[in-house]
C-alpha cells in the first residue's frame, strides 16, 4: 500500500514531497493531540506533515533477515487483516482533525505510510528515508494491556529518542480526559 496524500487527491496534483518532513506516529485509538502538535511543528518549520502507522500484526516481521526487514518495514508487500481498512479511517480522521487544528490557514501538506514491524523501529526507518527533520509521537495509553507492553516491548518514545540522531518530540497526552478526540 502506498502513501495516501490528502491534497494530491483533492487537488489532483502529484503526490507532494515528504523530504524533510515532521514524521509523527499514529494509531487507532490515538489522541488528535499528537497529529493536531506535530502539525503545529510542521507548519512552523515549514515542512510537510508524514503520518506512519505501523500494523499492529507486523512485529515480526523484524525477525526477518536484516536487509528483508529494512525494506518490508517501509513499503510492506501485504497488508495484513484490517490494516487496509485502518489506514483508510485513519486517513479519515487525520484529514478532520488537521481540519480543525486550522483556523485560518489550510493545513501542512501531509501523507500517511503504512508501516510494518517494531513500531521504534519502523518510525526511525521512514525518519532516515525522508531525511525528516523530527519524529513527533505520544505518551502510552493507560490500561494493563498497554504496560504490559511497555513491559516486553519497551516504550517507542524512549526507544526512538535513544536510538535516534535527530529529535524526537513526545506529546504529553491526557489520559484523565475520557472525552477527547482520538484518531479512527
Amino acid at each position: 500500500m502506498g502513501d495516501v496524500h490528502r491534497e494530491a487527491q483533492d487537488q489532483g496534483d502529484a503526490a507532494p514531497s515528504m523530504e524533510g518532513a515532521v514524521v509523527v506516529g499514529v494509531h487507532r485509538g490515538q489522541s488528535t493531540t499528537v497529529v493536531a502538535e506535530a502539525a503545529r511543528l510542521a507548519d512552523e518549520l515549514g515542512r510537510p506533515l508524514l503520518c506512519g502507522y505501523v500494523g499492529e500484526d507486523t512485529y515480526l516481521a523484524e525477525w526477518d533477515k536484516p536487509d528483508a526487514v529494512a525494506e518490508e518495514s517501509l513499503h510492506p508487500t501485504a497488508v495484513g487483516a484490517g490494516d487496509g481498512e485502518a489506514a483508510l479511517a485513519l486517513s479519515t480522521a487525520i484529514g478532520e482533525a488537521l481540519d480543525e487544528v486550522r483556523d485560518d490557514r489550510p493545513p501542512p501538506s501531509w501523507a500517511l505510510r503504512l508501516l510494518a514491524g517494531d513500531p521504534a523501529k519502523a518510525l526511525g526507518r521512514l525518519a532516515s528515508e525522508v531525511d525528516a527533520r523530527l519524529i513527533v509521537v505520544g505518551t502510552r495509553r493507560r490500561g494493563m494491556a498497554s504496560a504490559l507492553e511497555d513491559r516486553l516491548a519497551g516504550s517507542v518514545a524512549a526507544r526512538l529518542a535513544h536510538d535516534q540522531l535527530i529529535p524526537v518530540v513526545v506529546v504529553p497526552v491526557d489520559t484523565k480526559d475520557r472525552g477527547q478526540e482520538s484518531l479512527a
